[in-house]
């Protein structure tokens, strides 16, 4: 990365122990930047830091993490601030979806997935901001999705929060120009992680039967557009068709086609 300098940074990855999580961590290592790997399993993340290590000479940190708790984001920055480590790149990757109608949704876990998709998120970005700016150097990337442009049927609260986190990304954008500090919003389509299976989507019109694009691809295209500072990035070529249509639409006709899209035919 061009932005490395002789004083090493450090980025901080949530949702850090799969997917583009795990692959985030290993593009920033082999950058050059300590890494701090964040999520609810602590042994997977052990070994991935151990990985990093011994390939790129890194120092990594492992902090298991369940982000949906009230205090979870506070207490991250508390335990970095014990240990002296300040947060140069933020990586707000951690997330998940529930499946269905809302009506028939677990309560509980939804209020989970709005805590860990934008309460967390939130706090993360405004605790790291600070040290950026005044250090006139930072990079956020934010995890958005497909949903981020659309309302989606059978799977509401997830997109909505979605389109929080695109509207967020892109507002701080511009509050940041001039700091040196870039935020990037990584909207992807269906792609091959452990997401639908948590989900329980798998039988989804959108998944079933797909070949779907690879955490690697995703995560490579991301992480090359937050190096450019780039506003936002659309993964898969019909999501970007879809996100760029979806412009010129109304919203109840985005919203049928979402629901469409995602509806189960197992």
């Amino acid at each position: 990365m061009s932005e490395t300098t002789a004083q090493r940074r450090t980025a901080l990855i949530t949702g850090a122990s799969s997917g583009f999580g795990a692959e985030f961590v290993k593009r920033f290592a082999a950058d050059g930047f300590d890494v701090v790997l964040v999520a609810r399993t602590g042994a997977v993340m052990e070994e991935l830091a151990a990985e990093v290590e011994e390939r790129h000479g890194v120092t990594t940190v492992v902090l298991p993490k369940d982000l949906s708790e009230p205090h979870a984001a506070a207490d991250v920055m508390a335990n970095l601030g014990e240990r002296g480590v300040r947060v140069d790149a933020l990586v707000n990757n951690a997330g998940f979806s529930t499946y269905g109608p809302l009506v028939d949704t677990d309560l509980d876990t939804t209020m989970d997935m709005l805590r860990v998709n934008m309460l967390t998120l939130t706090e993360l970005t405004r605790r790291c901001l600070p040290g950026m700016v005044e250090r006139g150097w930072g990079r956020v990337l934010n995890l958005g999705s497909i949903g981020s442009f659309s309302p989606a049927p059978m799977t509401a609260a997830y997109a909505a929060t979605k389109a929080f986190v695109l509207s967020l990304s892109l507002a701080l954008r511009d509050e940041l120009k001039g700091t040196g500090v870039t935020v990037t919003a990584l909207c992807p389509g269906p792609t091959e992680t452990g997401f639908q299976a948590r989900a329980e989507m798998a039988d989804s019109a959108l998944i079933a039967g797909k070949r779907l694009p690879t955490a690697v691809a995703v995560a490579d295209a991301g992480y090359e557009a937050m190096k450019r500072g780039k506003p936002y990035l659309v993964t898969g070529a019909s999501s970007r068709v879809f996100a760029f249509g979806s412009r010129f639409m109304p919203r109840t006709a985005t919203s049928r086609i979402s629901g469409q899209a995602q509806r189960r035919i197992g």
